[in-house]
């Protein structure tokens, strides 16, 4: 049989034909999958820090199944074959690609974090103007970059998208029920790695995740001149982290200190709770990254064998 799902040669798209029931080698990772797809859901239906945490942490782990399951000497005996070839080059060119969308935005999440540190220093002080203050004002315009980057990033993952539409596709025995399992398994890996990246990506951007047909309803709303992301949340009535505090910050600058003391201090429990969360975020992305390292060379040794 020919798994394809997304995996499938351009113009020649087969139907799937994969067993029903799990095989004793899969169950870890279909396990680790579940929990996957159920993080990524709920991180694409209410985007937020913690949300897009445990979808890192649960990519995390079940990248590690996958890379235990790819070094088995009976899937690796299988997935060498000549006629799969193609699909595992495939698969290592898909991985160069979420690896630097990891990379981009693990860096982007430390310095977001440094500005905000920051920034917190000069609440403390309070001895100026707050929008005359060289750290808020150094965080306004990397935040203005961070979402032009961000939009550049939704580009590259919807490659990687694309690719994964376009790929090659595999030849499976029909009596090869372990081989079709562990294609089914890294399909599903690749597919919720794209998922979770995609949420976290939009809540970089402080936009509402997409419906089904995503790419095209995210790039028309990054594309269409003019949008401003906080506009688009007060229409829909969606905030995060980011957005709240880039609202008290213009709130003290427009006002200034001096008379707002309350704000002053609703800025500072959101700048600190952001700092803690971009913490988290960034060991959790520095984990995802290191696995997808680990995944990577897994998949080249494969093709060396």
């Amino acid at each position: 049989m020919v798994v394809s799902s997304k995996f499938s040669s351009r113009g020649q798209v087969k139907s799937i034909s994969l067993p029903s029931r799990s095989h004793p080698t899969t169950v870890r990772i279909e396990q680790e999958l579940n929990a996957a797809k159920t993080a990524a859901a709920v991180a694409a239906s209410k985007p937020s820090v913690d949300n897009i945490c445990s979808g890192l942490l649960c990519l995390a782990e079940l990248y590690k199944c996958m890379d235990d399951l790819l070094n088995m000497s009976a899937t690796r005996g299988l997935v060498t074959g000549e006629q799969n070839k193609k699909w595992v080059e495939e698969l290592v060119e898909e991985s160069v690609s979420l690896l630097d969308v990891c990379c981009s935005v693990r860096d982007m999440v430390a310095q977001m974090k440094a500005h905000v540190r920051d920034v917190q220093s000069v609440l403390r002080r309070r001895k100026s103007e707050l929008s005359n203050e060289k750290s808020v004002i150094n965080y306004n315009c990397f935040r203005k970059k961070m979402k032009k980057d961000v939009k550049l990033l939704v580009g590259s993952l919807k490659q990687v998208d694309n690719m994964m539409t376009s790929g090659g596709s595999v030849v499976v025995d029909s009596n090869n029920h372990h081989l079709a399992a562990v294609m089914k398994a890294v399909i599903g890996v690749s597919e919720t790695t794209v998922s979770v990246f995609e949420s976290l990506l939009l809540l970089l951007l402080s936009l509402p995740n997409s419906k089904p047909n995503r790419w095209s309803i995210v790039v028309s709303k990054l594309m269409h001149k003019g949008i401003v992301a906080c506009e688009d949340q007060q229409e829909n009535g969606i905030g995060n982290e980011f957005e709240s505090v880039d609202d008290a910050l213009q709130s003290l600058c427009k006002n200034g200190p001096s008379t707002q003391l309350e704000k002053m201090q609703i800025a500072k429990c959101r700048l600190e709770m952001l700092e803690s969360q971009l913490e988290c975020m960034e060991i959790r992305l520095e984990c995802v990254f290191r696995r997808l390292i680990g995944s990577r060379a897994t998949l080249l040794n494969i093709i060396s064998l």
